[in-house]
């Protein structure tokens, strides 16, 4: 088994405020019984429950598995995660039992090592003042996303319909759950059924219902009853969101006597296999529930049992799916789901989604920034029109630089680097990031949070850096590294007033002795605890929890993160920027380029930044001198470090100006093209990976290589069956080796749009801006290939095509006249979209083939 770095309380004999491992809100959080009053939920002194948090599954399925794969103790990573999970400020935890692990063939409990695992991770929420909401049946088979094992419930048996319409099943169900909620967790020595620290239970994880409403209510009025019998007296929950719009379910299922409803939101649809590129939010802008107008479900309170933005490794996102959240009246929201640290850097588990405080730690800070502002947005309240609701309350969110910034009267909390500083330093307690602000100034890249614990006396807790080796969200592999971490010495300037410029630093952490005397507020730290006080006398007068825990690092082998751009205009300087993870700074770093064909590189020595993450080298490449003609270079970084060179990509031993290098991979390649020329948005020939197709769209997608080019053929089956006149065709975000600000586009004042239609055809075409937002023009094409050619000074706002959402009530579209958009800035587009408007009289096939579409000047 692995070992975790654990420890224990420093001086426990003395006191000091305790703010150090929650956020002040997360602290104050009632405790007591949870009723539910006309909707609302409420604590024992009638506040509102408000509690946000995440799934999270190492005792069951995959998640168990993965780590018994890796050799790890499953109680030690539990106690791990839940500790990181309090680390964030979260105060809620949901997660769906796979009854199939759980039960026998006749629902009959079993005592096996899940039951034990989930009753100990239920002690360890309990320790950490998580509350929990239980679903105890999921019905799936525990294999995803492998093929399910050999397994022994009875829901083994059934589709997911007939777990509410077949007999034995319904009994089968009954039996599992009064046999649950009697079960007596050892550690806690309370029944789930009497464990304050679970405040309501879920009934059945996203149900299918095909009967009649009525004998669907019955069905669920036959469960409530059963816990009810079993003596549950906490609110209960049922699935409303999964039927999709289907008011006459959502009506008889509110008519029974369940006490709220359940929904979930994925935005940017699942699975995609990538990462998703672009500004995202205003697919978050609002959530939307269909049944708040029904008598019948005005008593009943909202909770989201799951939620993410699926596919997108933006910060922004999880702070305006809070607002959202709390706009739309729920009072519960856990994100799905939160990664298992042992098993993270794989990102194995539930590829399409990816959150951990060590992997991904940007995201990590995002959810706690959310956890704060679904705490502190009001219930019902509504934000301006969006994007003017990226400021809400103490929340910005800048999607330009990927920054969730949260300043209240005791917080400064910052998923990157900003100039922010505190809304009132005199009021500061608590610190949190990734990257550097106006009071610290960090050199790594991953999470650490300042708490203060006294005047002059603050608690520091640094995790270690983190690289990206490849996209996370490929399928899913356990023999993939998504991401590795370093843990590495960086330097950390702190500028509180109440510390000064010189003031004291000792490690508090196990096998960690550092003791510095800051100079003009800087030190050198490791991941670790650490306090910093202002006077020595201090370090000795204080209890604090020096408790750190990471997975053990499997490999600390040097790698090289790069994204290189396809293309880039001549006469200008050309960024080229390398992210270096090592344990040791590297020695030299140097850049090998030539254009494609030549023998010769030319060596161009690359420093580390001046500030920010020092594992970023910079270098601006010269297209005015030495590189001044179109074509295609190719180029290599080679990196000395403890004496060795590497070569990347590829990570090869040696130099390839070594008379015997052996290459490994192709070298990054970046096209030179003289200043003016167009520049494609959208290439069929090159953008395969990128597309994304929306909700209610219908389209057949196919890539096809022609005589004149290679295109995208988009095609609806049955123009006549389409729900709106304005069909999807392709919504799409621009490539990551698309970087437009690398173009000087002064000037491009038109759209070129190579495409072949099979019909005359009437298209709406939309580029989005730096905010999502489409703003477009319609035009008719012929039969036969076509340039088609759009002055963009016809671009108008025009409704914004959104991905394929679940639930699949969500709206396909966000309206041009529920937004504010800015003026279109070209380095900053986002993406485009396309529709066929539909015609009279049309019927059957319809369709085009897009090759390219581009800007130019005219």
């Amino acid at each position: 088994m692995k070992n975790l770095t654990n420890t224990h309380w420093l001086r426990p004999s003395l006191l000091i405020t305790a703010l150090a491992l929650a956020s002040a809100a997360a602290l104050a959080t009632p405790t007591g019984p949870v009723k539910v009053d006309n909707g609302v939920m409420r604590w024992a002194d009638g506040s509102e429950v408000a509690l946000f948090g995440v799934n999270y599954s190492a005792p069951f399925a995959y998640g168990y598995r993965s780590l018994k794969r890796l050799g790890v103790d499953h109680k030690a990573a539990i106690r791990m995660d839940v500790a990181h999970m309090k680390r964030l400020g979260l105060d809620a935890y949901r997660v769906h039992l796979w009854d199939r692990e759980l039960a026998d063939d006749e629902g009959n409990l079993l005592q096996n090592e899940h039951l034990e695992l989930f009753d100990y991770l239920l002690a360890e929420l309990e320790k950490h003042q998580i509350k929990v909401i239980i679903t105890p049946i999921a019905w799936w088979g525990s294999g995803y996303p492998e093929p399910d094992p050999v397994e022994t419930g009875f829901a083994r048996h059934y589709s997911k319909n007939q777990m509410n319409e077949v007999p034995a099943a319904i009994a089968a169900q009954h039996r599992y759950l009064t046999q649950l909620l009697a079960h007596k967790n050892p550690l806690t020595g309370k029944t789930y059924a009497q464990d304050p620290n679970i405040i309501a239970f879920e009934l059945f994880n996203e149900p299918k219902h095909g009967q009649a409403p009525a004998k669907s209510a019955a069905y669920i009025q036959g469960l409530i009853d059963v816990v009810r019998k079993a003596g549950v007296t906490k609110p209960l929950f049922y699935n409303t969101s999964e039927q999709g719009n289907q008011p006459d379910f959502a009506k008889a299922l509110c008519e029974t006597s369940i006490d709220g409803v359940a929904f979930q939101w994925y935005p940017t649809g699942l699975l995609k296999y990538s990462a998703i590129n672009g500004n995202m939010l205003g697919a978050v802008a609002a959530y939307h529930n269909p049944f708040a107008a029904i008598d019948a479900c005005q008593s009943k309170a909202k909770m989201v049992y799951e939620f993410d933005a699926a596919d997108v490794a933006a910060s922004t996102m999880y702070p305006a799916m809070a607002r959202s959240f709390r706009t739309a009246g729920m009072q519960w929201a856990t994100q799905f789901a939160y990664d298992a640290a042992y098993a993270a850097q794989t990102n194995s588990e539930y590829n399409t989604h990816y959150l951990n405080l060590l992997y991904t730690p940007s995201k990590a800070i995002s959810l706690m920034i959310a956890a704060e502002q679904f705490r502190q947005w009001p219930r019902l309240q509504h934000p301006a029109a969006y994007p003017a609701s990226n400021t809400a309350g103490h929340v910005t969110l800048d999607p330009q630089t990927d920054v969730a910034l949260l300043q209240s009267d005791s917080q400064l909390l910052y998923s990157n680097s900003t100039n922010a500083t505190a809304k009132d330093i005199r009021q500061l307690t608590q610190i949190a990031g990734v990257g550097s602000s106006a009071l610290v100034q960090y050199q790594g890249n991953g999470a650490y949070f300042l708490d203060k614990q006294q005047d002059g006396l603050w608690r520091l807790e640094v995790y270690p850096d983190v690289l990206e080796l490849q996209d996370p969200y490929q399928n899913s592999s356990l023999r993939r590294e998504a991401r590795r971490l370093y843990s590495t010495s960086r330097s950390i300037t702190v500028q509180l007033p109440d510390l000064g410029h010189s003031y004291q630093l000792n490690a508090i952490n196990t096998g960690n002795s550092s003791k510095q005397q800051a100079k003009a507020g800087t030190v050198q730290v490791q991941p670790g605890v650490y306090l910093l006080a202002k006077t020595a006398a201090q370090l000795g007068s204080a209890a604090v929890d020096n408790s750190y825990l990471l997975p053990e690092t499997r490999t600390t082998s040097l790698d090289v993160e790069h994204q290189n751009l396809r293309e880039a205009a001549l006469k200008q300087q050309l960024p080229l920027s390398f992210r270096i993870g090592s344990t040791v700074a590297p020695e030299k770093v140097e850049l090998l380029v030539r254009y494609q064909g030549d023998r010769q590189f030319t060596a161009l020595p690359l420093h580390s930044a001046s500030s920010g993450f020092s594992g970023d080298y910079q270098l601006n490449l010269n297209t005015t001198d030495q590189f001044n003609r179109p074509g295609v270079l190719e180029y290599a970084l080679v990196v000395t470090a403890e004496g060795k060179q590497r070569s990347f990509p590829g990570n090869a031993e040696g130099s390839p100006q070594d008379w015997d290098f052996v290459q490994t991979q192709a070298y990054w390649q970046t096209r030179l093209v003289e200043p003016g020329l167009p520049v494609r948005l959208f290439s069929a020939a090159l953008d395969q990976s990128v597309s994304q197709y929306p909700q209610q769209a219908s389209v057949e997608p196919r890539w096809l290589t022609t005589a004149e080019a290679m295109a995208l053929q988009l095609g609806i089956a049955d123009i006549k069956a389409q729900p709106t006149d304005a069909v999807p065709l392709l919504k799409t975000t621009l490539s990551p080796n698309l970087k437009l600000d690398r173009f000087a586009l002064q000037g491009y004042n038109s759209l070129s749009v190579k495409l072949r239609s099979y019909q005359p055809q009437q298209l709406r075409l939309a580029l989005l801006d730096q905010d999502g937002l489409a703003h477009g023009a319609e035009f008719a094409v012929k039969t036969g290939w076509q340039q088609v050619l759009i002055p963009l000074s016809q671009l108008k706002p025009v409704d914004t095509l959104l991905p394929q959402a679940y639930p699949t009530f969500s709206s396909p579209l966000l309206p041009a006249n529920q937004v504010q958009p800015q003026p279109l800035q070209l380095n900053q587009l986002q993406g485009l979209q396309l529709q066929l408007l539909r015609q009279s009289g049309q019927s059957g096939w319809q369709g085009v083939e897009l090759a390219e579409v581009s800007l130019l000047k005219r």
